[in-house]
């Protein structure tokens, strides 16, 4: 009996808090608009002793997921380019996005090629962006990073006013709003985001972080499906939905995601949370209790951790009370 009266209180752990991984991303440019395709780029932390590195797709694309909370250093060296360094801090805000230019040496005689399909679109609205909508969203940046939301905001709307069209300060506003808890604004704007441009997997994304913090499961379910069409192996894309799944009673459609999510990333920790929880329904105690014991081993402090300690303490006794009997 003991041991089933500590369902509920792990069950609890996947719900009554909401998780964000930490993670950097981004796009990059050369200075005449085209997207930066296989560019290398390095990002390290000497806070935590951290170092990585990935490189920007077709569309010029970076992703770092499950990262720490913490400071990092963005960096592009070589390649060509002229050297790029930005300073991030994540530490309060989980999440960060880079828009970077880079500028490359180049003859000056050549004559770009302009892109063709859908590319095309995403690169005549990103080249129509006005010098003055730029400087208001990297000012937004600064002040983001800042901390400072108030100051963000007033930037980032500064930049719409002038580009309505600018889905990335769309999105980054819609950000703003979301860490500080005001998702109906938040929603909204990461709505235009994906409106303006559909291809913008990251707004996708917290689009779906946003309707699940307002148990619109549903509608998160949505907008996270449609992230992960874009961008298939986001750790953190799969591990929201597989949450969105749970809150909507689809277990089974849960799992998968959760297994997914540490499969791309094997530091996430809070998916054990879920697949621990998944053991419970399943009545698997043993399987639910090698899941949080995972959780803590990764997250000793993580928000969970509390919670997740009660319910190992509880799965011990009754699986101990168990082999007494």
């Amino acid at each position: 009996m003991s041991l089933l009266r500590s369902l509920p209180l792990a069950l609890f752990l996947a719900t009554a808090t909401p998780c964000w991984a930490g993670f950097i991303r981004g796009v990059v440019h050369y200075d005449d608009g085209k997207p930066a395709d296989h560019v290398i780029l390095r990002l390290r932390s000497d806070i935590v002793a951290f170092q990585t590195e990935t490189s920007t797709d077709v569309q010029g694309k970076f992703d770092f997921d499950g990262l720490q909370t913490t400071t990092f250093t963005l960096t592009v060296e070589g390649q060509g380019f002229a050297p790029y360094s930005s300073y991030i801090d994540i530490s309060v805000s989980k999440m960060a996005y880079e828009m970077i230019t880079l500028r490359l040496n180049k003859d000056p005689d050549a004559k770009p090629v302009p892109p063709e399909g859908p590319k095309a679109v995403v690169n005549a609205r990103i080249a129509q962006i006005p010098s003055a909508a730029q400087k208001e969203f990297d000012l937004g940046k600064k002040r983001m990073e800042a901390q400072d939301a108030p100051g963000s905001i007033d930037h980032f709307q500064k930049a719409i006013a002038l580009y309505p069209s600018y889905a990335e300060a769309y999105q980054l506003l819609g950000v703003v709003h979301l860490e500080g808890g005001k998702f109906a604004e938040a929603e909204l704007a990461l709505h235009k985001a994906t409106d303006i441009e559909p291809n913008l997997a990251t707004a996708h994304f917290a689009l779906g972080i946003c309707r699940n913090q307002m148990a619109k499961y549903m509608e998160a379910e949505t907008a996270l499906a449609r992230g992960l069409e874009l961008d298939p192996n986001s750790a953190d894309g799969h591990y929201h939905i597989a949450e969105a799944y749970w809150n909507l009673g689809r277990w089974d459609d849960s799992e998968p995601h959760a297994r997914k999510a540490l499969a791309l990333n094997h530091d996430m920790a809070p998916a054990h949370v879920l697949l621990g929880n998944s053991m419970l329904r399943k009545r698997d105690a043993p399987g639910a209790l090698k899941e949080f014991k995972e959780y803590l081993r990764l997250a000793p402090q993580g928000e969970f951790a509390a919670g997740t300690r009660a319910a190992v303490e509880r799965l011990e006794k009754g699986l101990k009370e168990a082999k007494l009997k």
